[in-house]
């Protein structure tokens, strides 16, 4: 069995320059899919960009209800939420993951993907940003209902490189358990696209060239995505988001020689969701 691997990049439209960094990362290194946070200002424009510069790159949705508003009208949709009309963080979605009504989640999450198919690019697949897609089993449910409707993958939703007893400081313990276990064998009965293996170590301090080279390395046979969030960082993002400037450095990793060369001598074979992962 031939090694597959996916390497998505998360949070296509935070800025122009993390699209822009991803494009890059697209081009000269390792990165074949992204998904977008499409409710973003600007994020529709990046994504016509880089259409445009990055033909080649598959491109899904990173589905958000923890930054910035909803693409529907907040009266619409008023469990997601603040009185400003912004969404709530992800802490008091994860602690209370009941305030949310399944229904308004459908509709903003559907509108999220509608907006993103007006600029009539295949959509890869879904995923969801700060993993909000397991906060509950009814709002996992509604993602591989709506991996049906739109003809996609969905992200694997257990990485098998962070330790459970880590996974608990970040997620509901029932969660867990579940994404380990009952939220595959759905993706299965469902037969939707989804990566055997999900690797999400590559991040914060794990972002370095070793830890990469490494996760390639032992790689196993199959299809396998890893996450990362490669970008440039500019005033917007640091004055936004606490995951600034280490973008640069992850992607200086995914497009440094030793991890193209990694990839070469292991016989990896880069994919897409929809040319890697079978239904």
């Amino acid at each position: 069995m031939k090694r597959r691997l996916i390497v998505n990049a998360d949070d296509y439209g935070r800025t122009p320059s993390v699209s822009r960094g991803i494009c890059d990362a697209h081009l000269n290194g390792l990165v074949t899919t992204t998904t977008v946070m499409i409710n973003l200002p600007g994020a529709l424009e990046d994504v016509r960009r880089g259409i445009e510069r990055a033909p080649s790159l598959a491109f899904g949705v990173h589905l958000n209800l923890t930054c910035g508003k909803p693409l529907t009208p907040p009266d619409r949709v008023p469990t997601l939420v603040d009185e400003n009309g912004w969404f709530h963080g992800k802490d008091l979605i994860f602690s209370n993951p009941e305030m949310l009504d399944p229904a308004e989640v459908k509709i903003e999450c559907k509108a999220q993907i509608e907006r993103f198919l007006q600029t009539e690019v295949e959509l890869d697949h879904l995923d969801s940003h700060h993993h909000f897609g397991i906060a509950c089993t009814e709002i996992w449910m509604l993602l591989t209902e709506l991996a049906v409707e739109y003809d996609c993958g969905v992200r694997t939703p257990f990485p098998n490189d962070i330790r459970e007893e880590d996974l608990f400081e970040l997620y509901p313990a029932n969660m867990i358990d579940f994404s380990r276990t009952q939220a595959k064998v759905q993706l299965e009965t469902f037969a939707i696209p989804h990566p055997d293996y999900f690797y999400a170590s590559f991040f914060g301090n794990n972002a370095v060239l070793d830890h990469l080279i490494k996760l390639l390395e032992e790689l196993p046979n199959g299809a396998s995505e890893i996450m990362c969030h490669p970008g440039y960082s500019d005033e917007s993002l640091e004055q936004t988001s606490g995951y600034n400037r280490i973008r640069e450095q992850e992607l200086a990793a995914l497009t440094d020689q030793s991890a193209l060369s990694a990839i070469a001598s292991g016989n990896i074979e880069l994919h897409t969701y929809k040319t890697g992962c079978g239904k």
